[in-house]
């Protein structure tokens, strides 16, 4: 009997491992109610900075620069599906380090050229005043 203890609290674990979930976390959070500020034209790095941190990653994208902005968690479930949550945002500057765009991209939506429709809005919003 003994030696039948081990080998089922052995067996109980892989049966309860078995039906686990694996989980990974990619980036790290920054605060998603930052976006609203971003204004295409105006914002600097270093506001971007103040925004949300220091970028996940930095990189080159048609000559710009751009910050990289990721918090997200992915869930792979026993049943073969899988569950994305939280939010990934690219900032490209121009060669003056002013934000030339951004694009935000929740998972499970299509990623949204979130900057250039704000920017577009705002530009019409401003012809209509002047008229």
């Amino acid at each position: 009997m003994l030696q039948i203890l081990p080998k089922f609290k052995i067996i109980l674990l892989l049966i309860l491992l078995y039906g686990c979930s694996t989980v990974y976390k990619i980036g790290r959070e920054f605060d998603f109610n930052n976006v609203s500020k971003i204004k295409i034209g105006t914002t600097t790095q270093k506001e971007i900075i103040n925004f949300f941190g220091q970028p996940l990653r930095i990189g080159i994208a048609n000559g710009n620069e751009v910050y990289f902005y990721s918090s997200e968690i992915i869930t792979f479930n026993q049943d073969k599906t899988v569950k994305r949550e939280g939010n990934s945002l690219l900032i490209e500057f121009d060669e003056n380090g002013i934000v030339k765009n951004y694009y935000l991209n929740i998972p499970g939506k299509e990623t949204i050229l979130f900057g250039y429709l704000i920017h577009k809005i705002e530009m019409q919003n401003k012809i209509n005043q002047v008229q």
